[in-house]
């Protein structure tokens, strides 16, 4: 396809629309992709590297084991015209008419010949991303805008379908094998929609590039399977044969075809569409994607388990609201992976490791991070009412010094998890507090959960950037790691002392008395005093003059 239209965001600051092949050759210069929306990039980051891959792979430059990896991201970092550009057009050559949007028999990322008994197509609502059905208010675009639109931006839509597309209902097109009476119904959410999406980004488009290739390496005779769509024969409405044996790796993942669409346009602009059910992904039953689907994190499922009588690691997805810093165990490479033999006891086994976070690890082991810095980025999306509708968009950042990946590291690791788990008491503290003074102001216990909340989102908020800035300053450059997480601690005193005092202010005045019409309750000096003992029994290290082995019972408690 060499028309342009895949957006993105060049070293001056321009938006622009390139080709496919104009945005490899030109992706040195270009900052990062810069469609309608964050899930509209992955969806098209995916589908750069499954090109760029597959391009590059039947070369010599690729390489052979995956101890090779680093050293082929940092060869071709220097090769890039000389490599990648001229492997990607020869690529794009030879597949020419299979990225052709319109082609009569094999149209992009879609099935020719789709049509209804009565000759209708949706309206465009069902394509783009941002007007959820139903939820007209929220678009991004007015009614008549949303009538047609250009073919560029068609194709973006469309890609971000195959990778997003909420379940729910679809058009029972004529020779769907699933069709009844006009309708489909339900097969769950696209695949990267399941996912809690993690990758690694650089400063240019080709450094994010680099970065996210290889991140799994399989044999030689996996990779010979592992093929995007436009190297397979054209799809039909059936789903694709072997479909439990696939995705085959990552390539096969980054292209899954989880419906079937076909636009209803020309080079002129494209005016509906026709969406059903393609190639069903159930997570449960391949389990093996926990070592072909690079970019997300994992959880062991419990109920999945005894739902399927085995162990069942299920997708991490991002909730709204949760930086990614929170759980930055999962974003740390060398934690043990799934158990595959019988468990003792009760213990569940620990979640599966994530690909692109042991591939982090291993390109900071080499060196191959040039600023010294992973820079994750994580996108994902929120579905409501049966995974039907598109609720939120999640999308967050996070830049970990390379040397708290390092195996000998250990230390300076368990240090940044415990950070996360001081701030976690604190806000805690923060939350009881503004718990208790709801009920020394007079509320009844049902009342009081709507305080606590609020000051749990005010506690983080106010520790997000702080924790950012000291894991890049503080922990990174330090000699020694308790010094480190001392200053963390006295950081989140202040942060949470600070906050605390402005909630004390604004109670009224009978809360100060401790008596109400029902007789007796909390004052605000009692609630503050159990909110000072909870903040030190949670950053210990910012009260040096204690014991650091801080008890809890409040006879061993002096206030500060």
């Amino acid at each position: 396809m060499s028309e342009s239209w895949v957006r993105v965001l060049d070293v001056e600051g321009m938006t622009r629309d390139l080709s496919l092949l104009e945005v490899v050759e030109r992706a040195p210069d270009v900052v990062r992709l810069a469609g309608e929306l964050p899930t509209q990039d992955a969806a098209m980051l995916r589908l750069l590297l499954a090109i760029v891959q597959r391009a590059i792979d039947p070369l010599s430059a690729a390489p052979g084991s995956i101890d090779e990896v680093p050293g082929a991201v940092t060869r071709l970092r220097g090769m890039w015209n000389e490599v990648v550009v001229p492997a990607v057009r020869a690529y794009l050559g030879k597949h020419r008419d299979r990225f052709d949007l319109f082609h009569p028999a094999t149209p992009f990322f879609q099935v020719a010949g789709m049509r209804t008994a009565k000759g209708e197509v949706s309206e465009l609502s069902k394509l783009i991303a941002d007007m959820p059905a139903g939820r007209p208010y929220l678009t991004m675009r007015s009614a008549r805008a949303a009538e047609r639109i250009e073919p560029g931006e068609a194709a973006r839509w469309l890609v971000t379908l195959q990778a997003y597309d909420p379940s729910g209902i679809k058009t029972g097109v004529v020779g769907h094998p699933r069709a009844k009476g006009g309708r489909v119904y339900p097969e769950g959410v696209g695949w990267t929609g399941q996912l809690g999406l993690v990758h690694l980004a650089g400063d240019t488009l080709a450094e994010t590039l680099l970065l996210n290739l290889w991140a799994v390496l399989l044999d030689d005779d996996a990779r010979g399977a592992d093929l995007p769509p436009w190297e397979r024969p054209p799809q039909k409405l059936e789903p694709s044969p072997n479909l439990l044996a696939r995705p085959a790796g990552p390539v096969d993942a980054y292209t899954w075809q989880p419906r079937r669409v076909l636009l209803r346009g020309s080079a002129a602009g494209v005016t509906g569409v026709l969406v059903t059910y393609g190639d069903k992904f159930v997570v449960q039953e391949r389990q093996d994607m926990t070592h072909r689907e690079p970019m997300t994190l994992w959880r062991f499922s419990k109920p999945q388990t005894a739902k399927y009588h085995r162990d069942i690691q299920m997708t991490r997805k991002h909730q709204p609201g949760l930086a990614l810093w929170r759980g930055i165990e999962s974003v740390l490479p060398g934690l043990p992976g799934p158990t595959t033999t019988s468990r003792r006891g009760d213990a569940p086994p620990p979640p599966a490791r994530s690909q692109i976070v042991e591939h982090a690890g291993r390109l900071a082991l080499a060196g191959a991070l040039r600023d010294g810095l992973v820079h994750y980025r994580a996108v994902g999306l929120e579905y409501g009412s049966n995974d039907s509708v598109v609720d939120d968009v999640v999308e967050d950042s996070l830049d970990l010094p390379a040397i708290i990946l390092l195996p000998d590291q250990a230390e300076l690791r368990q240090v940044a998890i415990d950070a996360v788990e001081s701030a976690k008491k604190g806000v805690g503290a923060l939350a009881e507090l503004a718990r208790g003074l709801a009920r020394a102001s007079g509320a009844g216990r049902e009342e009081t959960s709507g305080p606590g909340e609020r000051a749990y989102e005010i506690g983080y908020s106010a520790l997000d950037q702080p924790y950012r800035e000291w894991l890049r300053r503080d922990l990174a450059t330090a000699e020694d790691p308790l010094v480190a997480e001392a200053n963390w601690h006295r950081q989140v005193r202040q942060v949470l002392v600070d906050l605390g005092e402005e909630l004390v202010v604004g109670v009224p005045e009978k809360a100060w008395r401790g008596t109400g019409p029902s007789g007796p309750r909390e004052d605000v000096g009692a609630v503050y005093h159990r909110f000072q003992r909870m903040l030190r029994a949670a950053v210990p290290r910012a009260y040096p003059s204690e014991r650091t082995d801080v008890r809890t019972d409040e006879s061993q408690e002096q206030t500060p």
